[in-house]
């Protein structure tokens, strides 16, 4: 059977930056395996799937792969089918707000509009959890040796922590630019840290003025660096948040990732609030380019 698919550069306004992914912007009839197939052959760090929703008052239900596994989600490849679907003229003309099914649940996405068409994609993100803060110890020295770094080069005030918004990420601050840019993965300990703290993503960072540099390993999902990280951005801003240091005071920061993979994205991450000042939630917005559309023998 042929499949038609389309493909998108992700959290960038220009072809041949930001995230590669892939948009089977009609799935019916692909069987689980062969969705991971299409996913393994493309190679992007993620690959979607659209079916029709379970809930018919819900725009669509997307099921997320990465090469070698289904996820519940993930950032890019959320914002990046919106604006997919929205250009394919499969969602209605005058929405502003719809709902899809992850695999978490139901989320909610803010369609942006520049004259008249979708031109970037806001995206709430799931109920923020958190875990204790890796503060000293073997653990942090694996940590640094997991990116190839000394334990110096890891942020001498800001510990480690998990973070979830739907997917776990091992958020991890680092003294300065220079060290994000010169980390190499170590595959073998990063594989351990990712079986021990049940994370997903290993997302690295230092602060740029009042902009944030990251970069994201993720070698369990068969991503050995992903140049564009949504589902870990809203783990960064519940993190800053958590520590009082979201750049500039500001609930609204921006994220430069992909520079050292020649792929550079802005990513901008909102926080919120709840009575009790800690941060209850999240949203996360970017733009994409359509780059090629075709067909896949299956």
């Amino acid at each position: 059977m042929k499949v038609s698919f389309v493909t998108l550069d992700v959290f960038t306004d220009r072809p041949f930056s930001g995230n590669q992914l892939l948009v089977v912007p009609d799935a019916r009839g692909l069987s689980k395996p062969e969705m991971q197939a299409i996913a393994r052959e493309i190679n992007y760090s993620e690959s979607t799937f659209v079916l029709p929703p379970d809930d018919p008052r819900h725009a669509y239900r997307q099921r997320t792969f990465v090469p070698l596994k289904e996820i519940p989600y993930a950032g890019h490849p959320t914002v990046g089918t919106a604006l997919a679907m929205a250009r394919l003229g499969r969602l209605p003309a005058d929405a502003s707000r719809i709902t899809i099914e992850v695999g978490f649940g139901p989320l909610e996405l803010e369609l942006i509009r520049d004259g008249g068409s979708v031109s970037r994609v806001r995206m709430a993100q799931g109920t923020p959890v958190w875990e204790t803060p890796v503060a000293g110890g073997a653990l942090r020295a694996r940590v640094a040796s997991a990116l190839g770094l000394p334990e110096k080069a890891l942020h001498a005030a800001l510990p480690p922590q998990v973070v979830s918004t739907g997917n776990r990420a091992l958020v991890i601050p680092l003294a300065d630019v220079a060290s994000v840019s010169s980390a190499i993965a170590d595959v073998r300990a990063l594989g351990a840290l990712e079986t021990e703290l049940d994370i997903l993503i290993s997302y690295f960072f230092a602060f740029h003025g009042e902009r944030v540099r990251a970069r994201a390993f993720c070698p369990g999902a068969g991503v050995p660096e992903d140049p564009a990280t949504g589902s870990a951005a809203g783990p960064l801003g519940i993190y800053l948040a958590l520590q009082g240091a979201l750049p500039g005071g500001a609930p609204t920061f921006f994220i430069d990732q992909g520079i050292e993979m020649g792929r550079p994205s802005e990513i901008e991450v909102e926080v919120e609030r709840g009575a009790d000042g800690l941060p209850a939630a999240v949203k996360v917005t970017g733009g994409a380019v359509l780059m090629m559309q075709g067909h896949l023998s299956v």
